[in-house]
């Protein structure tokens, strides 16, 4: 095969899949899975009563893997589901899940607060402003893909 990856996707690939090795490492010291860390974020992004389309779309996560994970969580007592308006079922802490999102969630998410507000304003606003092309290129490219295949 006579095919050449360029070097720009070799370092963005390389840098990507160390930041997703950091993010392991922090999980592991949790004991935490990375559904489990999306879902959790979500709530505290997206605010208890939050649906569960609305923790997939927020974490970029299939509903499939959502609902699974939202149903180990529930077994394990950390979240409970009430129901609104049909079909709907609202997602809230109980008080073990607060407890777990103060003991295991935040200390995770402190530690990218730190290292973004350590960074200078002007370096990372050149990071968002980067990554925002490459992703607004990127999602042009996949449509562009998957409308010709």
């Amino acid at each position: 095969m006579n095919f050449q990856i360029s070097e720009k996707v070799k370092l963005l690939n390389r840098m990507l899949s160390e930041i997703d090795n950091l993010y392991q490492t922090l999980l592991i010291s949790k004991n935490m899975s990375d559904s489990e860390f999306i879902v959790m974020f979500s709530i505290l992004t997206l605010g208890e009563g939050c649906l569960q389309k609305d923790i997939a779309a927020n974490g970029f996560m299939n509903k499939k893997t959502i609902n699974a994970t939202i149903k180990k969580l529930q077994k394990e007592g950390l979240i409970e589901l009430k129901a609104g308006k049909y079909p709907n079922m609202h997602i809230y802490l109980t008080e073990i899940g607060k407890q777990y999102i103060e003991n295991s969630v935040i200390p995770i998410i402190k530690v990218e607060n730190d290292v973004l507000n350590d960074m200078p304003a002007e370096v990372f606003e050149l990071l968002v402003n980067g990554y925002s092309k490459y992703i607004e290129n990127f999602k042009n490219s996949v449509v562009n893909f998957t409308n010709k295949n």
